[in-house]
């Protein structure tokens, strides 16, 4: 069965693309939750969003209770409720990878409802185990609620785990524009970059992005 099937004829290939190439992430194995967890996590964060009941079979209570709260109201998240994760049983960086997991379904999701089509089902996870790749070594605690490669940042907020890292940037030029347009004030992607940033700064202001 094709995915995002359900989008407008008229809706970008490269938009559509990279949400197919985030859905094959999402089923797979990550770095430390397996394919059945991770969508585990995106299942309950759908069901935050739709105001449904949220639990899991397969997922810890700490886990849940984060993926819900940054499915529905991340700027509540606090520096002392991440640091108690470890814990609860959740390591700072597989709480990376879940919130790389939930931004991404929700920026996705979000495109369907502003396009009028229909949530892309989730995917049937994929059998493997996580990799377990080992943080980077110069990750460092500092301002930021978790370790960061470097200083605190947007690019940088999901450098404990590499992979997710990654998947944001992939998913980012699609959805926004690539982070090497980034410096180029005259970028045109559908939008003129001034229209682009419009649009971003009134979003971020209705999610209570913090920043």
């Amino acid at each position: 069965m094709k995915v995002f099937a359900s989008l407008p004829h008229d809706a970008r290939s490269d938009l559509a693309a990279g949400m197919a190439r985030d859905w094959r992430r999402l089923a797979a194995a990550g770095t430390w939750w397996s394919g059945q967890e991770r969508v585990a996590i995106a299942a309950v964060a759908r069901a935050a969003q739709a105001g449904e009941t949220v639990q899991s079979h397969v997922l810890s209570d700490v886990s849940v209770e984060a993926a819900r709260r940054l499915a529905v109201e991340p700027a509540s998240t606090t520096r002392d409720m991440v640091a108690r994760q470890p814990d609860a049983g959740m390591e700072h960086a597989a709480y990376v990878e879940l919130a790389g997991v939930v931004s991404r379904l929700s920026a996705i999701d979000a495109v369907h409802r502003a396009l009028g089509a229909d949530l892309e089902p989730l995917p049937k996870p994929e059998p493997g185990e996580p990799s377990r790749v080992p943080q980077p070594a110069q990750a460092r605690q500092g301002r930021a609620f978790v370790p960061m490669v470097g200083g605190a940042s947007i690019v940088g907020a999901l450098s404990l785990v590499p992979a997710e890292m990654e998947a944001q940037r992939d998913i980012h030029g699609p959805l926004y524009m690539r982070y090497e347009d980034m410096d180029q004030y005259d970028h045109q992607g559908g939008l003129h970059r001034t229209q682009l940033e419009l649009v971003a700064g009134r979003t971020s202001a209705i999610n209570d992005c913090f920043y």
